[in-house]
Parts: C-alpha cells; sequence; structure tokens
C-alpha cells in the first residue's frame, strides 16, 4: 500500500538513542511552509514507555517552539531503542504526525535494506528477462535481489552487462539455485564468486567421484534411506562455501506436482540441523501452508537451543496473479549495499523474513526473527518501505524501459541519486533540504494575495 501524502516531514526519522539529535520538521509542499515566528507545540511520547493508564499517557514531553524560515527545529535525547510517537500542534490542532525510531550505535551504523534472495527468470523456468527482472523489484521498492536461476549462474552476468556503466539504486547479490544431482533437495546459493552448478554439469564423472566419496561419509545418525540426498546436499554446501557464498535451505514444504512434500518432516529436521546450511528460508513462494510448517518447524528447533538466520524470498518465476512477489521478502542490515555486504549479514543473523498479508491496500506485514530486529523492521515496513515504493518506482520502470532501448541511462542515474539522498536524510546522513528565500517570498506574495482577495470560504487547509 503506498502511503498517504503528508504535509509535513520530520528528519531525521531515524536517530541516535541516549544522545541529542537535531530534529528538523519541513514542509512537503509549499503552501504548508509553516508561519514565520508562530509558536508551536511538539509532544512526544516513547511507545514502549510504562505506563499504569493508557488510555492518557503520562511518559511524554511537550516542547514549545518556534517556526523560522518556514521550517521548524528542536533538540531532543531519545532515550533507549523503541520507537517514539511525535505530534504537531498549533492551538491545540495537530498538524502533523510524526514517527520515529531510536537506535543504539551497533545497529545505527548499518544500512536497512528490502530484498529479495530467490527469484528465477525465463533463463531456467521463470517468465520475464532477467535485466526486465531487475526493473521489477526496483519498482517495488527493493533495495537487491538475487537472481537464482535453476542450475544457472550466467543470467545475473546478462543483467549485469545490461546495465554496466550505469548507476542503479538496486545491487544484484550474486546467486543460482543449485540441485546436485539426482537429489530433489534444492539449495540456494548467494554470494559465491563462481558457479557450483556448472562443477556437475560441465564435469560430471568428477562429481560422481566425489558424491560416492559423500555418501561413504554420511554420519550414522542419518537413516539409510536419506543418506545419498544429506551427502549430495553436504557437497553442494561445501562447494558454496568455497565459492564464497553461503548456503540457503529452501522451501522443505514444496509440492512438486501436487503430490508430496519435498522432504518429510523427519529429514527436514535433520537437513536444517545439520550445520551445512547459513540460513533457512522461513517465508517462501511456495504455499501459505507450506511457510506455516517452516514456522512450526523452526519453532520446534529453537526450543531444542537450535538457532539458525531467518531469510524470506518470493521465489517468483512468473509476475502474473502470484501472492508472493512483491510480498514474500527479506529485511537485513548490512554495512553497505553490496553482494558481499548483504551476503555478510544474512550469516551474521542480522535479517528478518517478511510476509505480506491481506488485500493490497489493506496489507499489512509480519516479520520474523529477534524481538529486537522485528521491532526496528516493523517500524520500516509501516513508515519507510512504503515511502521507498513510491520513491523507487519511477527508477525501476525507467531500468525496464532501458534495457530495451526506450529511455537514456540519465534517466536511471537521476532517480537513483534522488532515491539514495532521501534515504539519506531519512536515517541522517544527510542534513534534509531547507526552503529557499525565493521560496519564502512566493509563499508569502500567494498568503496576501489569497488573504486580500478571497473570497472567504471556509476551504483552505493553510
Amino acid at each position: 500500500m503506498l502511503p498517504v501524502t503528508k504535509n509535513y516531514e520530520l528528519y531525521p526519522s531515524i536517530v541516535k538513542a541516549d544522545e541529542k539529535n537535531e530534529m528538523t520538521v519541513i514542509p512537503t509542499e509549499r503552501a504548508f511552509l509553516l508561519f514565520e515566528n508562530r509558536e508551536y507545540s511538539i509532544e512526544i511520547i516513547p511507545r514502549n514507555g510504562n505506563e499504569p493508564y493508557y488510555y492518557i499517557p503520562e511518559a511524554f514531553e511537550k516542547l514549545s517552539v518556534k517556526a523560522q524560515n518556514g521550517i521548524i527545529r528542536f533538540d531532543y535525547t531519545f532515550n533507549g531503542e523503541q520507537e517514539y510517537l511525535i505530534y504537531l500542534t498549533c492551538d491545540e490542532r495537530v498538524i502533523g504526525e510524526f514517527h520515529v525510531y531510536s537506535l543504539y550505535p551497533d545497529l545505527y551504523s548499518l544500512k536497512a535494506l528490502k530484498g529479495d534472495l530467490h527469484s528465477h527468470s525465463c533463463r531456467s523456468d521463470g517468465a520475464r528477462d532477467p535485466s526486465a527482472l531487475a526493473g521489477h523489484f526496483r519498482e517495488q521498492g527493493y533495495d537487491f535481489y538475487a537472481l537464482t536461476d535453476h542450475n544457472r549462474y550466467y543470467p545475473g552476468e546478462e543483467a549485469d552487462e545490461v546495465y554496466r556503466g550505469t548507476k542503479c539504486g538496486i545491487t544484484r547479490v550474486l546467486g543460482e539455485e543449485v540441485h546436485a544431482p539426482p537429489s530433489t533437495l534444492h539449495v540456494v546459493h548467494i554470494g559465491g564468486r563462481s558457479s557450483v552448478a556448472s562443477l556437475y554439469i560441465e564435469s560430471r564423472e568428477l562429481y560422481e567421484r566425489e558424491r560416492a566419496e559423500y555418501i561413504s561419509r554420511v554420519p550414522d545418525s542419518v537413516p539409510e534411506e536419506y543418506a545419498e540426498r544429506y551427502a549430495e546436499t553436504q557437497w553442494a554446501c561445501d562447494r558454496i562455501h568455497e565459492a564464497g557464498g553461503l548456503a540457503i535451505f529452501p522451501h522443505p514444504y514444496w509440492i512438486p506436482k501436487g503430490r508430496v512434500y519435498n522432504l518429510n518432516d523427519e529429514f527436514a529436521k535433520i537437513m536444517l540441523k545439520s550445520g551445512m546450511f547459513d540460513a533457512f528460508e522461513l517465508m517462501g513462494g511456495a504455499t501459505v501452508s507450506g511457510n506455516n510448517r517452516n514456522v512450526a518447524l523452526l519453532s520446534e528447533l529453537q526450543r531444542e537451543g537450535f538457532n539458525i538466520s531467518v531469510v524470506g524470498s518470493s521465489d517468483v518465476h512468473g509476475l502474473d496473479n502470484v501472492s508472493s512477489f512483491p510480498h514474500y521478502f527479506t529485511v537485513c542490515f548490512a554495512t553497505d549495499n553490496t553482494s558481499e555486504a548483504i551476503a555478510e549479514a544474512v550469516k551474521q543473523g542480522l535479517s528478518v523474513a517478511v510476509e505480506g498479508v491481506g488485500e493490497e491496500y489493506k496489507r499489512q506485514y509480519r516479520a520474523y526473527g529477534s524481538l529486537r530486529l522485528v521491532s526496528y523492521a516493523q517500524f520500516l515496513l509501516t513508515y519507510y518501505f512504503p515511502e521507498r515504493i513510491r520513491m523507487c518506482a519511477g527508477e525501476g520502470i525507467a531500468m525496464r524501459y532501458y534495457s530495451m532501448g526506450m529511455a537514456d541511462a540519465s534517466l536511471i542515474e537521476l532517480n537513483a541519486r534522488l532515491n539514495e539522498e532521501f534515504a539519506d536524510r531519512y536515517f541522517g546522513r544527510l542534513a534534509p533540504v531547507l526552503p529557499s528565500q525565493k521560496m519564502l517570498e512566493f509563499e508569502e506574495k500567494w498568503r496576501r494575495v489569497q488573504t486580500e482577495k478571497g473570497p472567504n470560504t471556509r476551504g483552505g487547509a493553510v
């Protein structure tokens, strides 16, 4: 759902906890420039405060501030890591509602990124061109995506070639989906510097010798009926790690041809606890019931002390009449928006899996992971990422037009710059753009015209 248009923005919206932050209220349109030297009130309410009576919150502060040059500036120290609700009022009437999240230094230093780590193009069994798919992801506000075609690493290189030399705002994470033959157990490989699938496609005899060796080393605790698939998957994960990549365990409850699960419960538990995987695709594009079972499976193992990083992915093949895209995805917190940094963030557990539920204009998002990361991600899913969809739509469309020779690269780069600047303002990495003197004089002139010429009616939100 796209965000409701607001009259005012508050920057930054992500702040450092327990430090004094300079906050700026700025109008989103000229007509809403704040009146010079007029007194306004700021009410600041901590969402996670200790309130004995929730009807009338007591744990809030009220500041009195004056507008200058069409904006309001104030300093404030936000205590602890949590969301704050902030009201801007004038003559006891609320004219702006804002939401701020305060973070401790470790999480504040990381970039909040939205992406998909499992997708397919027409180079395997998907329906879209690899370069066009990148544009579709960006149009939906994604910061990164992994093109993980079945047994194919090269389609991502095709997308890279199309946009080479153009600064796009979306990052392609290296990847492929590996099916070590003849196993039906798939492994999503992301971040590796070379293909694993090509090893058994181009050197099958060598693979068969290595496979036999891996089968001979399967632990005695693994039942015989699972031994070969266990060995084939172990081989795949080892090769992925040798390539510098991460091995993600996807869709154990996928139902090929609508008959039986890809893995039964016993084998799914064995594989998840094997230690060979770096992350679990908790939310995937198979079925809603499959995702439900994923959550139950992980919850059961967590009660036994097991833990693993989680991600969400659409496993998108086509874009028509699908429920998974763009509604299953990953939010990760990385040092930078690069393939290497994203893979490292997932490996370190700095990610949450997300699923969208409900009709399009009433859609809500559920995040899964640690309480700390989920709390932060829910804030972003409510207030930040919807804004990003609106911002990134133009860039994604420009990418698809450019790939067909219908637009210039400069159009992509302009949109990418604007999107990056918005994110930097939101997270306090860039100062907000303030109204110019020319703009202030322009609005003052037209306010005088409105006052002097009338007619005097009840309209006019200003």
